[in-house]
């Protein structure tokens, strides 16, 4: 199918403004509601709307980039039997092996819309958790190696149907749609979620968590881009500047309602630490004399001291200072008169 041309899509576009602004004004999506529309293919929704040239208005579900803050940063190592199943292990293969992998929560200003067709909107994010795993080199990317550059072709005015397979076909990465009230695992979760699951190279992600481990400097705070295969209206795409907040849609495929899943990778992973300011040690000598500088009181006592002093000790002390006092004078007098008789 051609691409529709700039002539085309003008007034058509301005038609579609109002719902524009609905949707900026109300949070509708595109996504709420898909009576009339008809998925072509996985990857490819057309919608009763139609253009001047009879092509139906399209959503295309493309390579999306969004960033994610990180917040609640965590590191897990696991250690698992490596158990055969039914398969023999070779002798001298490892029984136990370590696995580590980072998990956050992530926040993010565009809207993701997980929606079935007809039926529609299912729910709605702006936030989702995070899992990140090693994996050998060159996995990530999976057999294209596609970037949202390449979503560019099949998207706002130049939409048009996308491949049967896909544009992320391989990549090993997941977003995950789970709606944990219908669903028969335990989870931490009372009410539907999205979760990604994303993967390193082996050598960096080590890297990363050695430079974690170094510091003791609080996590100040984390980033992420994740790169996932989502719907978005091509009215949406062509209007939209990238710092705008998006409408995103993923699609429940099948019967199934409890789990949807799509294909996503973890492209830029930071984290930014608060400096710690170190005190300067104090120098010996300056506090040694403020040490003795210090007045003989009460108050620089030990409070342990301090409680078990009596009043009748203090009036004992003071006597007998009063007495050493006395005896002081009169030697001092005696010695005085001694030196002027001489």
């Amino acid at each position: 199918m051609p691409a529709q041309t700039p002539a085309e899509m003008t007034l058509p576009h301005i038609l579609h403004l109002s719902s524009v602004r609905n949707y900026r004004g109300t949070r509708m999506s595109y996504f709420s509601d898909t009576k009339g529309c008809t998925l072509v293919n996985n990857f490819t929704l057309h919608y009763p709307d139609k253009l001047s040239s009879g092509r139906p208005f399209t959503s295309t579900c493309v390579p999306q980039g969004i960033w994610v803050d990180l917040h609640d940063i965590e590191i897990i190592h696991t250690i698992d039997w490596q158990h055969g199943g039914f398969e023999k292990q070779a002798p001298g293969n490892p029984e136990f092996k370590v696995q580590s992998r980072l998990i956050a929560k992530g926040t993010f200003k565009d809207t993701i819309t997980v929606f079935r067709v007809p039926e529609g909107r299912v729910a709605s994010f702006r936030e989702l958790d995070v899992q990140i795993k090693p994996i050998k080199k060159g996995a990530v990317g999976g057999e294209t190696k596609s970037t949202t550059l390449d979503g560019v072709g099949y998207s706002g005015m130049t939409s048009r149907t996308v491949p049967d397979e896909g544009l992320m076909a391989g990549d090993p990465g997941t977003l995950l749609y789970v709606d944990p009230t219908k669903d028969e695992w335990p989870s931490d979760h009372d009410k539907p979620y999205l979760q990604l699951e994303g993967y390193i190279d082996e050598a960096e992600f080590a890297s990363l968590l050695q430079r974690m481990a170094m510091t003791s400097a609080p996590i100040r705070s984390g980033v992420l881009r994740m790169v996932a295969e989502l719907f978005q209206h091509e009215v949406d795409a062509s209007l939209s500047e990238p710092y705008h907040p998006h409408d995103y849609g993923m699609l429940l495929r099948g019967d199934d309602k409890t789990y949807g899943i799509t294909r996503a990778r973890s492209e830029t992973v930071s984290v930014a630490y608060k400096p710690i300011m170190l005190q300067p040690e104090p120098d010996e000598y300056d506090a040694a004399v403020d040490e003795a500088a210090a007045p003989i009181s009460m108050d620089n006592l030990p409070p342990d001291i301090v409680s078990k002093i009596s009043k009748d000790m203090l009036v004992s002390i003071e006597k007998r200072l009063k007495t050493i006092s006395t005896v002081l004078c009169f030697g001092l007098g005696i010695i005085v008169a001694v030196l002027l008789l001489r």
